[in-house]
């Protein structure tokens, strides 16, 4: 695994589609690749669904997130990526998802910078 690649956990009741359109409309540098993918500042965004979604776990203030509906990989496509990249756009993407109402947790190497 790339050390800059990270994930967004997203707990939002919404369809995909939704949640793309939502990340595609918020950025006007992304571009749509895929119904559940976007190219986003030297980036492939995937959006899939979390296999272990659990809504009553989700609840759980310490682990919950683990179980949200939504996991959205975020992962470098170039070298040049750098983690001062990575943690900016984290933090641009937790803002939107949680301006939205969904509840969002970051799982990265350098999540102790968000």
């Amino acid at each position: 695994m790339d050390e800059n690649q990270f994930l967004v956990m997203v707990d939002r009741h919404v369809e995909r589609a939704r949640l793309v359109d939502s990340l595609h409309s918020v950025f006007p540098d992304a571009q749509r690749r895929k119904d559940n993918s976007l190219h986003l500042r030297g980036n492939w965004l995937e959006v899939w669904p979390n296999d272990d979604a659990d809504e009553n776990l989700a609840a759980d203030p310490t682990t919950g997130y683990l179980h949200f509906r939504w996991r959205v990989e975020v992962t470098p496509l170039d070298a040049s990526v750098t983690e001062d990249d990575q943690v900016q756009l984290a933090r641009d993407l937790l803002t939107h998802l949680r301006s939205d109402g969904a509840a969002a947790e970051v799982c990265a190497n350098f999540e102790d910078r968000l």
